[in-house]
């Protein structure tokens, strides 16, 4: 196994322009890396554009590489000047020439022709495994594409065809361009031209469509012929291009372990609703030369997830909304958008650089009605699709004025509500597991795994019933707090198992008389606080909760704290039944349904075998001792941590995969 200082997964524009960065400050010096990219990068596959004032650093760091640039653009309505700025094109293959060069001048860098298999996180560093060999690596850069986890519906793509054409006469103006002409036909999409002349004779003639289906090849050529034939001559195409873009805002992945950088759409710098990425990797690159200069070595700490949260990220989704379920609204509201704005003004709010005031008047001349639709459309697409969010919540208000007008009877209607829940949402998704991972270890070898595992758990409460307690306490905060912060976008691994011991301590705590009762049961001894000193750590457990949720900006993560704190007012059996039925099981569900492409149905079927299994073992086990409620209940405890620890074993290597 290689030891290396660097390296960098992927050679496309986001690790291209951070490698030319860091040669340029001399951060690779003296240290050895690695490329692992399988393309050899020899074609112009790509366009990048981007948009700068002449005197920006980006446009002096890519001299040599700019093809070309306009300070004009042309509409229907005339020409327009970009009020000082420049819209720039870089050809791929430069970009891929350049660094390839200034590699090739550093003999401590190496370039190898291999996809990266996998990663694995260790004290001496982090090593990467390819088909023929493995490395171990202090800094790794990852520019991998990143799994869409969207939450409504399918994913927007952008998907374009781009023709080089050369004419036989003179048809362009060397410094005007076309951005989002949309003269051409719709075909129930958003469809328009770009034309980026590089001469008066050679342009850059691309089609583009914004649906969630990809354009057809046939149709990219169908419009293409006819839009070339407005300019009156004759032409050949002498170069092609064409690819596809997730137009999603759930396309990022942070690694918890600052050893590993996500680079380029990774890490989330490709803008959802245009594409457009390219300055945005420059600016991400130069941070992190700014990390690397000031940092000499970075130890294998665990980094909290950043959420960066805007009102450019409600802007963004509200038109993704209109794009993917009303496409052909596209027209109307971007033709609006640049006859009643300045391209300038506009190519300024696409940056993100845009004044609140000047937001508010251009949305007050857009189609204000199709936004005012996307925002309640939107709304109850997300009330069907996240029910995890809200129904605990939403219960426990009912249950809580339900008992306050007839007393006893919210628990009657919860602990039936939550009894029927359990077994079409509960015991299913602790089973699917169980049939996403026998697809590769085969059926038998999993079974035989899970109930090994499960026998363990049973002889070590069987061995010490406050060890199986404080294991099974341990285990459960952890997959608790992972299932949530893989909901809500903060993945990580320490804060996990920090925010799950916040649900179970608030849980227990707060119903401190209950749980001595069952704990006695189990012969377990209880838990020696006052009343007082209980209820002062369940204010500040879920003062806690609440500072994470305002912290990473997580309206979710507030809500289910707001539901753990109401639940302080039910019984034990309900307060944890709603947590771990209403939001656990039912994130785990909408997981696997959204990764998976399953349906509720088939899910239900799916797991069928795996759930009567769990429902036959839990019966066999409760004909121990029919006596008693209470100690069926700690039957049931014991029953719940055995069929856990398997569970959340292959969830969270399912988490892991995807």
């Amino acid at each position: 196994m290689r030891t290396l200082d660097f390296a960098f997964i992927g050679l496309g524009a986001a690790n291209s322009l951070l490698i030319l960065r860091m040669l340029e400050e001399g951060l690779l010096d003296g240290k050895s890396a690695i490329v692992l990219d399988p393309d050899p990068k020899k074609v112009n596959d790509k366009t990048y554009c981007f948009w700068a004032n002449p005197d920006e650093p980006i446009v002096a760091f890519l001299d040599g590489m700019i093809v070309h640039s306009w300070g004009q653009i042309e509409s229907e309505s005339g020409t327009e000047e970009l009020d000082g700025m420049r819209y720039y094109m870089v050809e791929s293959l430069g970009l891929y020439q350049e660094v390839r060069k200034r590699i090739q001048q550093c003999q401590e860098i190496a370039v190898v022709s291999n996809a990266v298999d996998r990663l694995s996180r260790t004290m001496d560093g982090v090593k990467l495994y390819t088909e023929d060999e493995s490395f171990l690596v202090q800094r790794v850069f990852d520019s991998r594409p990143a799994y869409s986890k969207e939450r409504i519906g399918s994913t927007v793509l952008q998907s374009f065809v781009g023709w080089r054409v050369n004419f036989d006469r003179s048809v362009f103006q060397g410094d005007t361009m076309r951005l989002m002409d949309f003269s051409i036909p719709q075909n129930e999409s958003t469809q328009f031209m770009y034309v980026l002349p590089t001469s008066s004779t050679e342009a850059l003639v691309e089609m583009t469509r914004f649906d969630r289906e990809p354009l057809p090849s046939d149709l990219a050529e169908s419009h293409l012929k006819s839009y070339l034939m407005g300019f009156s001559g004759s032409y050949d195409v002498v170069d092609t291009e064409e690819g596809i873009i997730p137009m999603s805002q759930c396309v990022a992945a942070h690694d918890e372990d600052s050893r590993i950088t996500s680079t380029g759409g990774r890490a989330g710098k490709i803008k959802s609703t245009t594409g457009y990425a390219f300055k945005e990797m420059y600016g991400h690159a130069n941070e992190l030369v700014d990390l690397e200069r000031n940092v000499a070595t970075i130890a294998p700490r665990f980094l909290l997830p950043k959420k960066r949260w805007s009102r450019f990220r409600l802007y963004d989704f509200l038109l993704l909304f209109i794009l993917k379920y009303k496409p052909h609204w596209g027209k109307p509201i971007f033709e609006r958008l640049f006859s009643t704005q300045r391209t300038a003004q506009v190519l300024r709010f696409l940056e993100e650089r845009s004044k609140l005031w000047w937001e508010l008047q251009m949305f007050l001349k857009l189609p204000i009605a199709k936004f005012l639709w996307s925002v309640g459309a939107s709304s109850w697409a997300f009330i069907k699709a996240a029910p995890q969010r809200w129904m605990p919540i939403a219960t426990t208000l009912v249950l809580v004025g339900i008992n306050s007008i007839l007393p006893g009877q919210g628990t009657t209607i919860g602990m039936g509500l939550l009894i029927f829940m359990l077994f079409v949402f509960g015991i299913p998704h602790g089973a699917l597991d169980g049939y996403s991972l026998s697809r590769n270890s085969g059926l038998v070898a999993f079974i035989l795994r899970y109930v090994g595992i499960m026998f363990l758990v049973v002889l070590l409460w069987a061995a010490s019933p406050v060890a199986g307690l404080i294991t099974f306490f341990v285990y459960s905060a952890w997959h608790f707090g992972e299932t949530d912060l893989e909901d809500w976008g903060a993945k990580h691994r320490g804060l996990a198992f920090f925010w799950g011991s916040i649900v179970l301590a608030s849980i227990v705590l707060s119903h401190l008389d209950e749980v001595n009762v069952v704990f006695q049961a189990m012969k377990v001894p209880s838990l020696a606080i006052s009343e007082a000193s209980a209820w002062m750590w369940v204010r500040m457990l879920l003062f806690a909760g609440m500072v994470l949720g305002i912290w990473f900006g997580s309206i979710p993560w507030l809500v289910a704290v707001a539901s753990l704190a109401l639940g302080t007012r039910l019984n034990l059996a309900l307060a944890f039944g709603i947590y771990f039925v209403l939001q656990h099981s039912m994130s785990g569900w909408n997981h696997l349904r959204v990764v998976e492409r399953w349906t509720h149905t088939s899910m239900w079927i799916k797991a069928l075998p795996f759930s009567l299994g769990a429902v036959v073992m839990f019966l066999l086990l409760f004909q121990f001792d029919r006596t008693s409620l209470l100690q069926w209940s700690s039957y049931f405890l014991v029953f719940l941590s055995a069929l856990s620890l398997p569970h959340i074993y292959f969830m969270s290597r399912w988490y892991k995969a995807t």
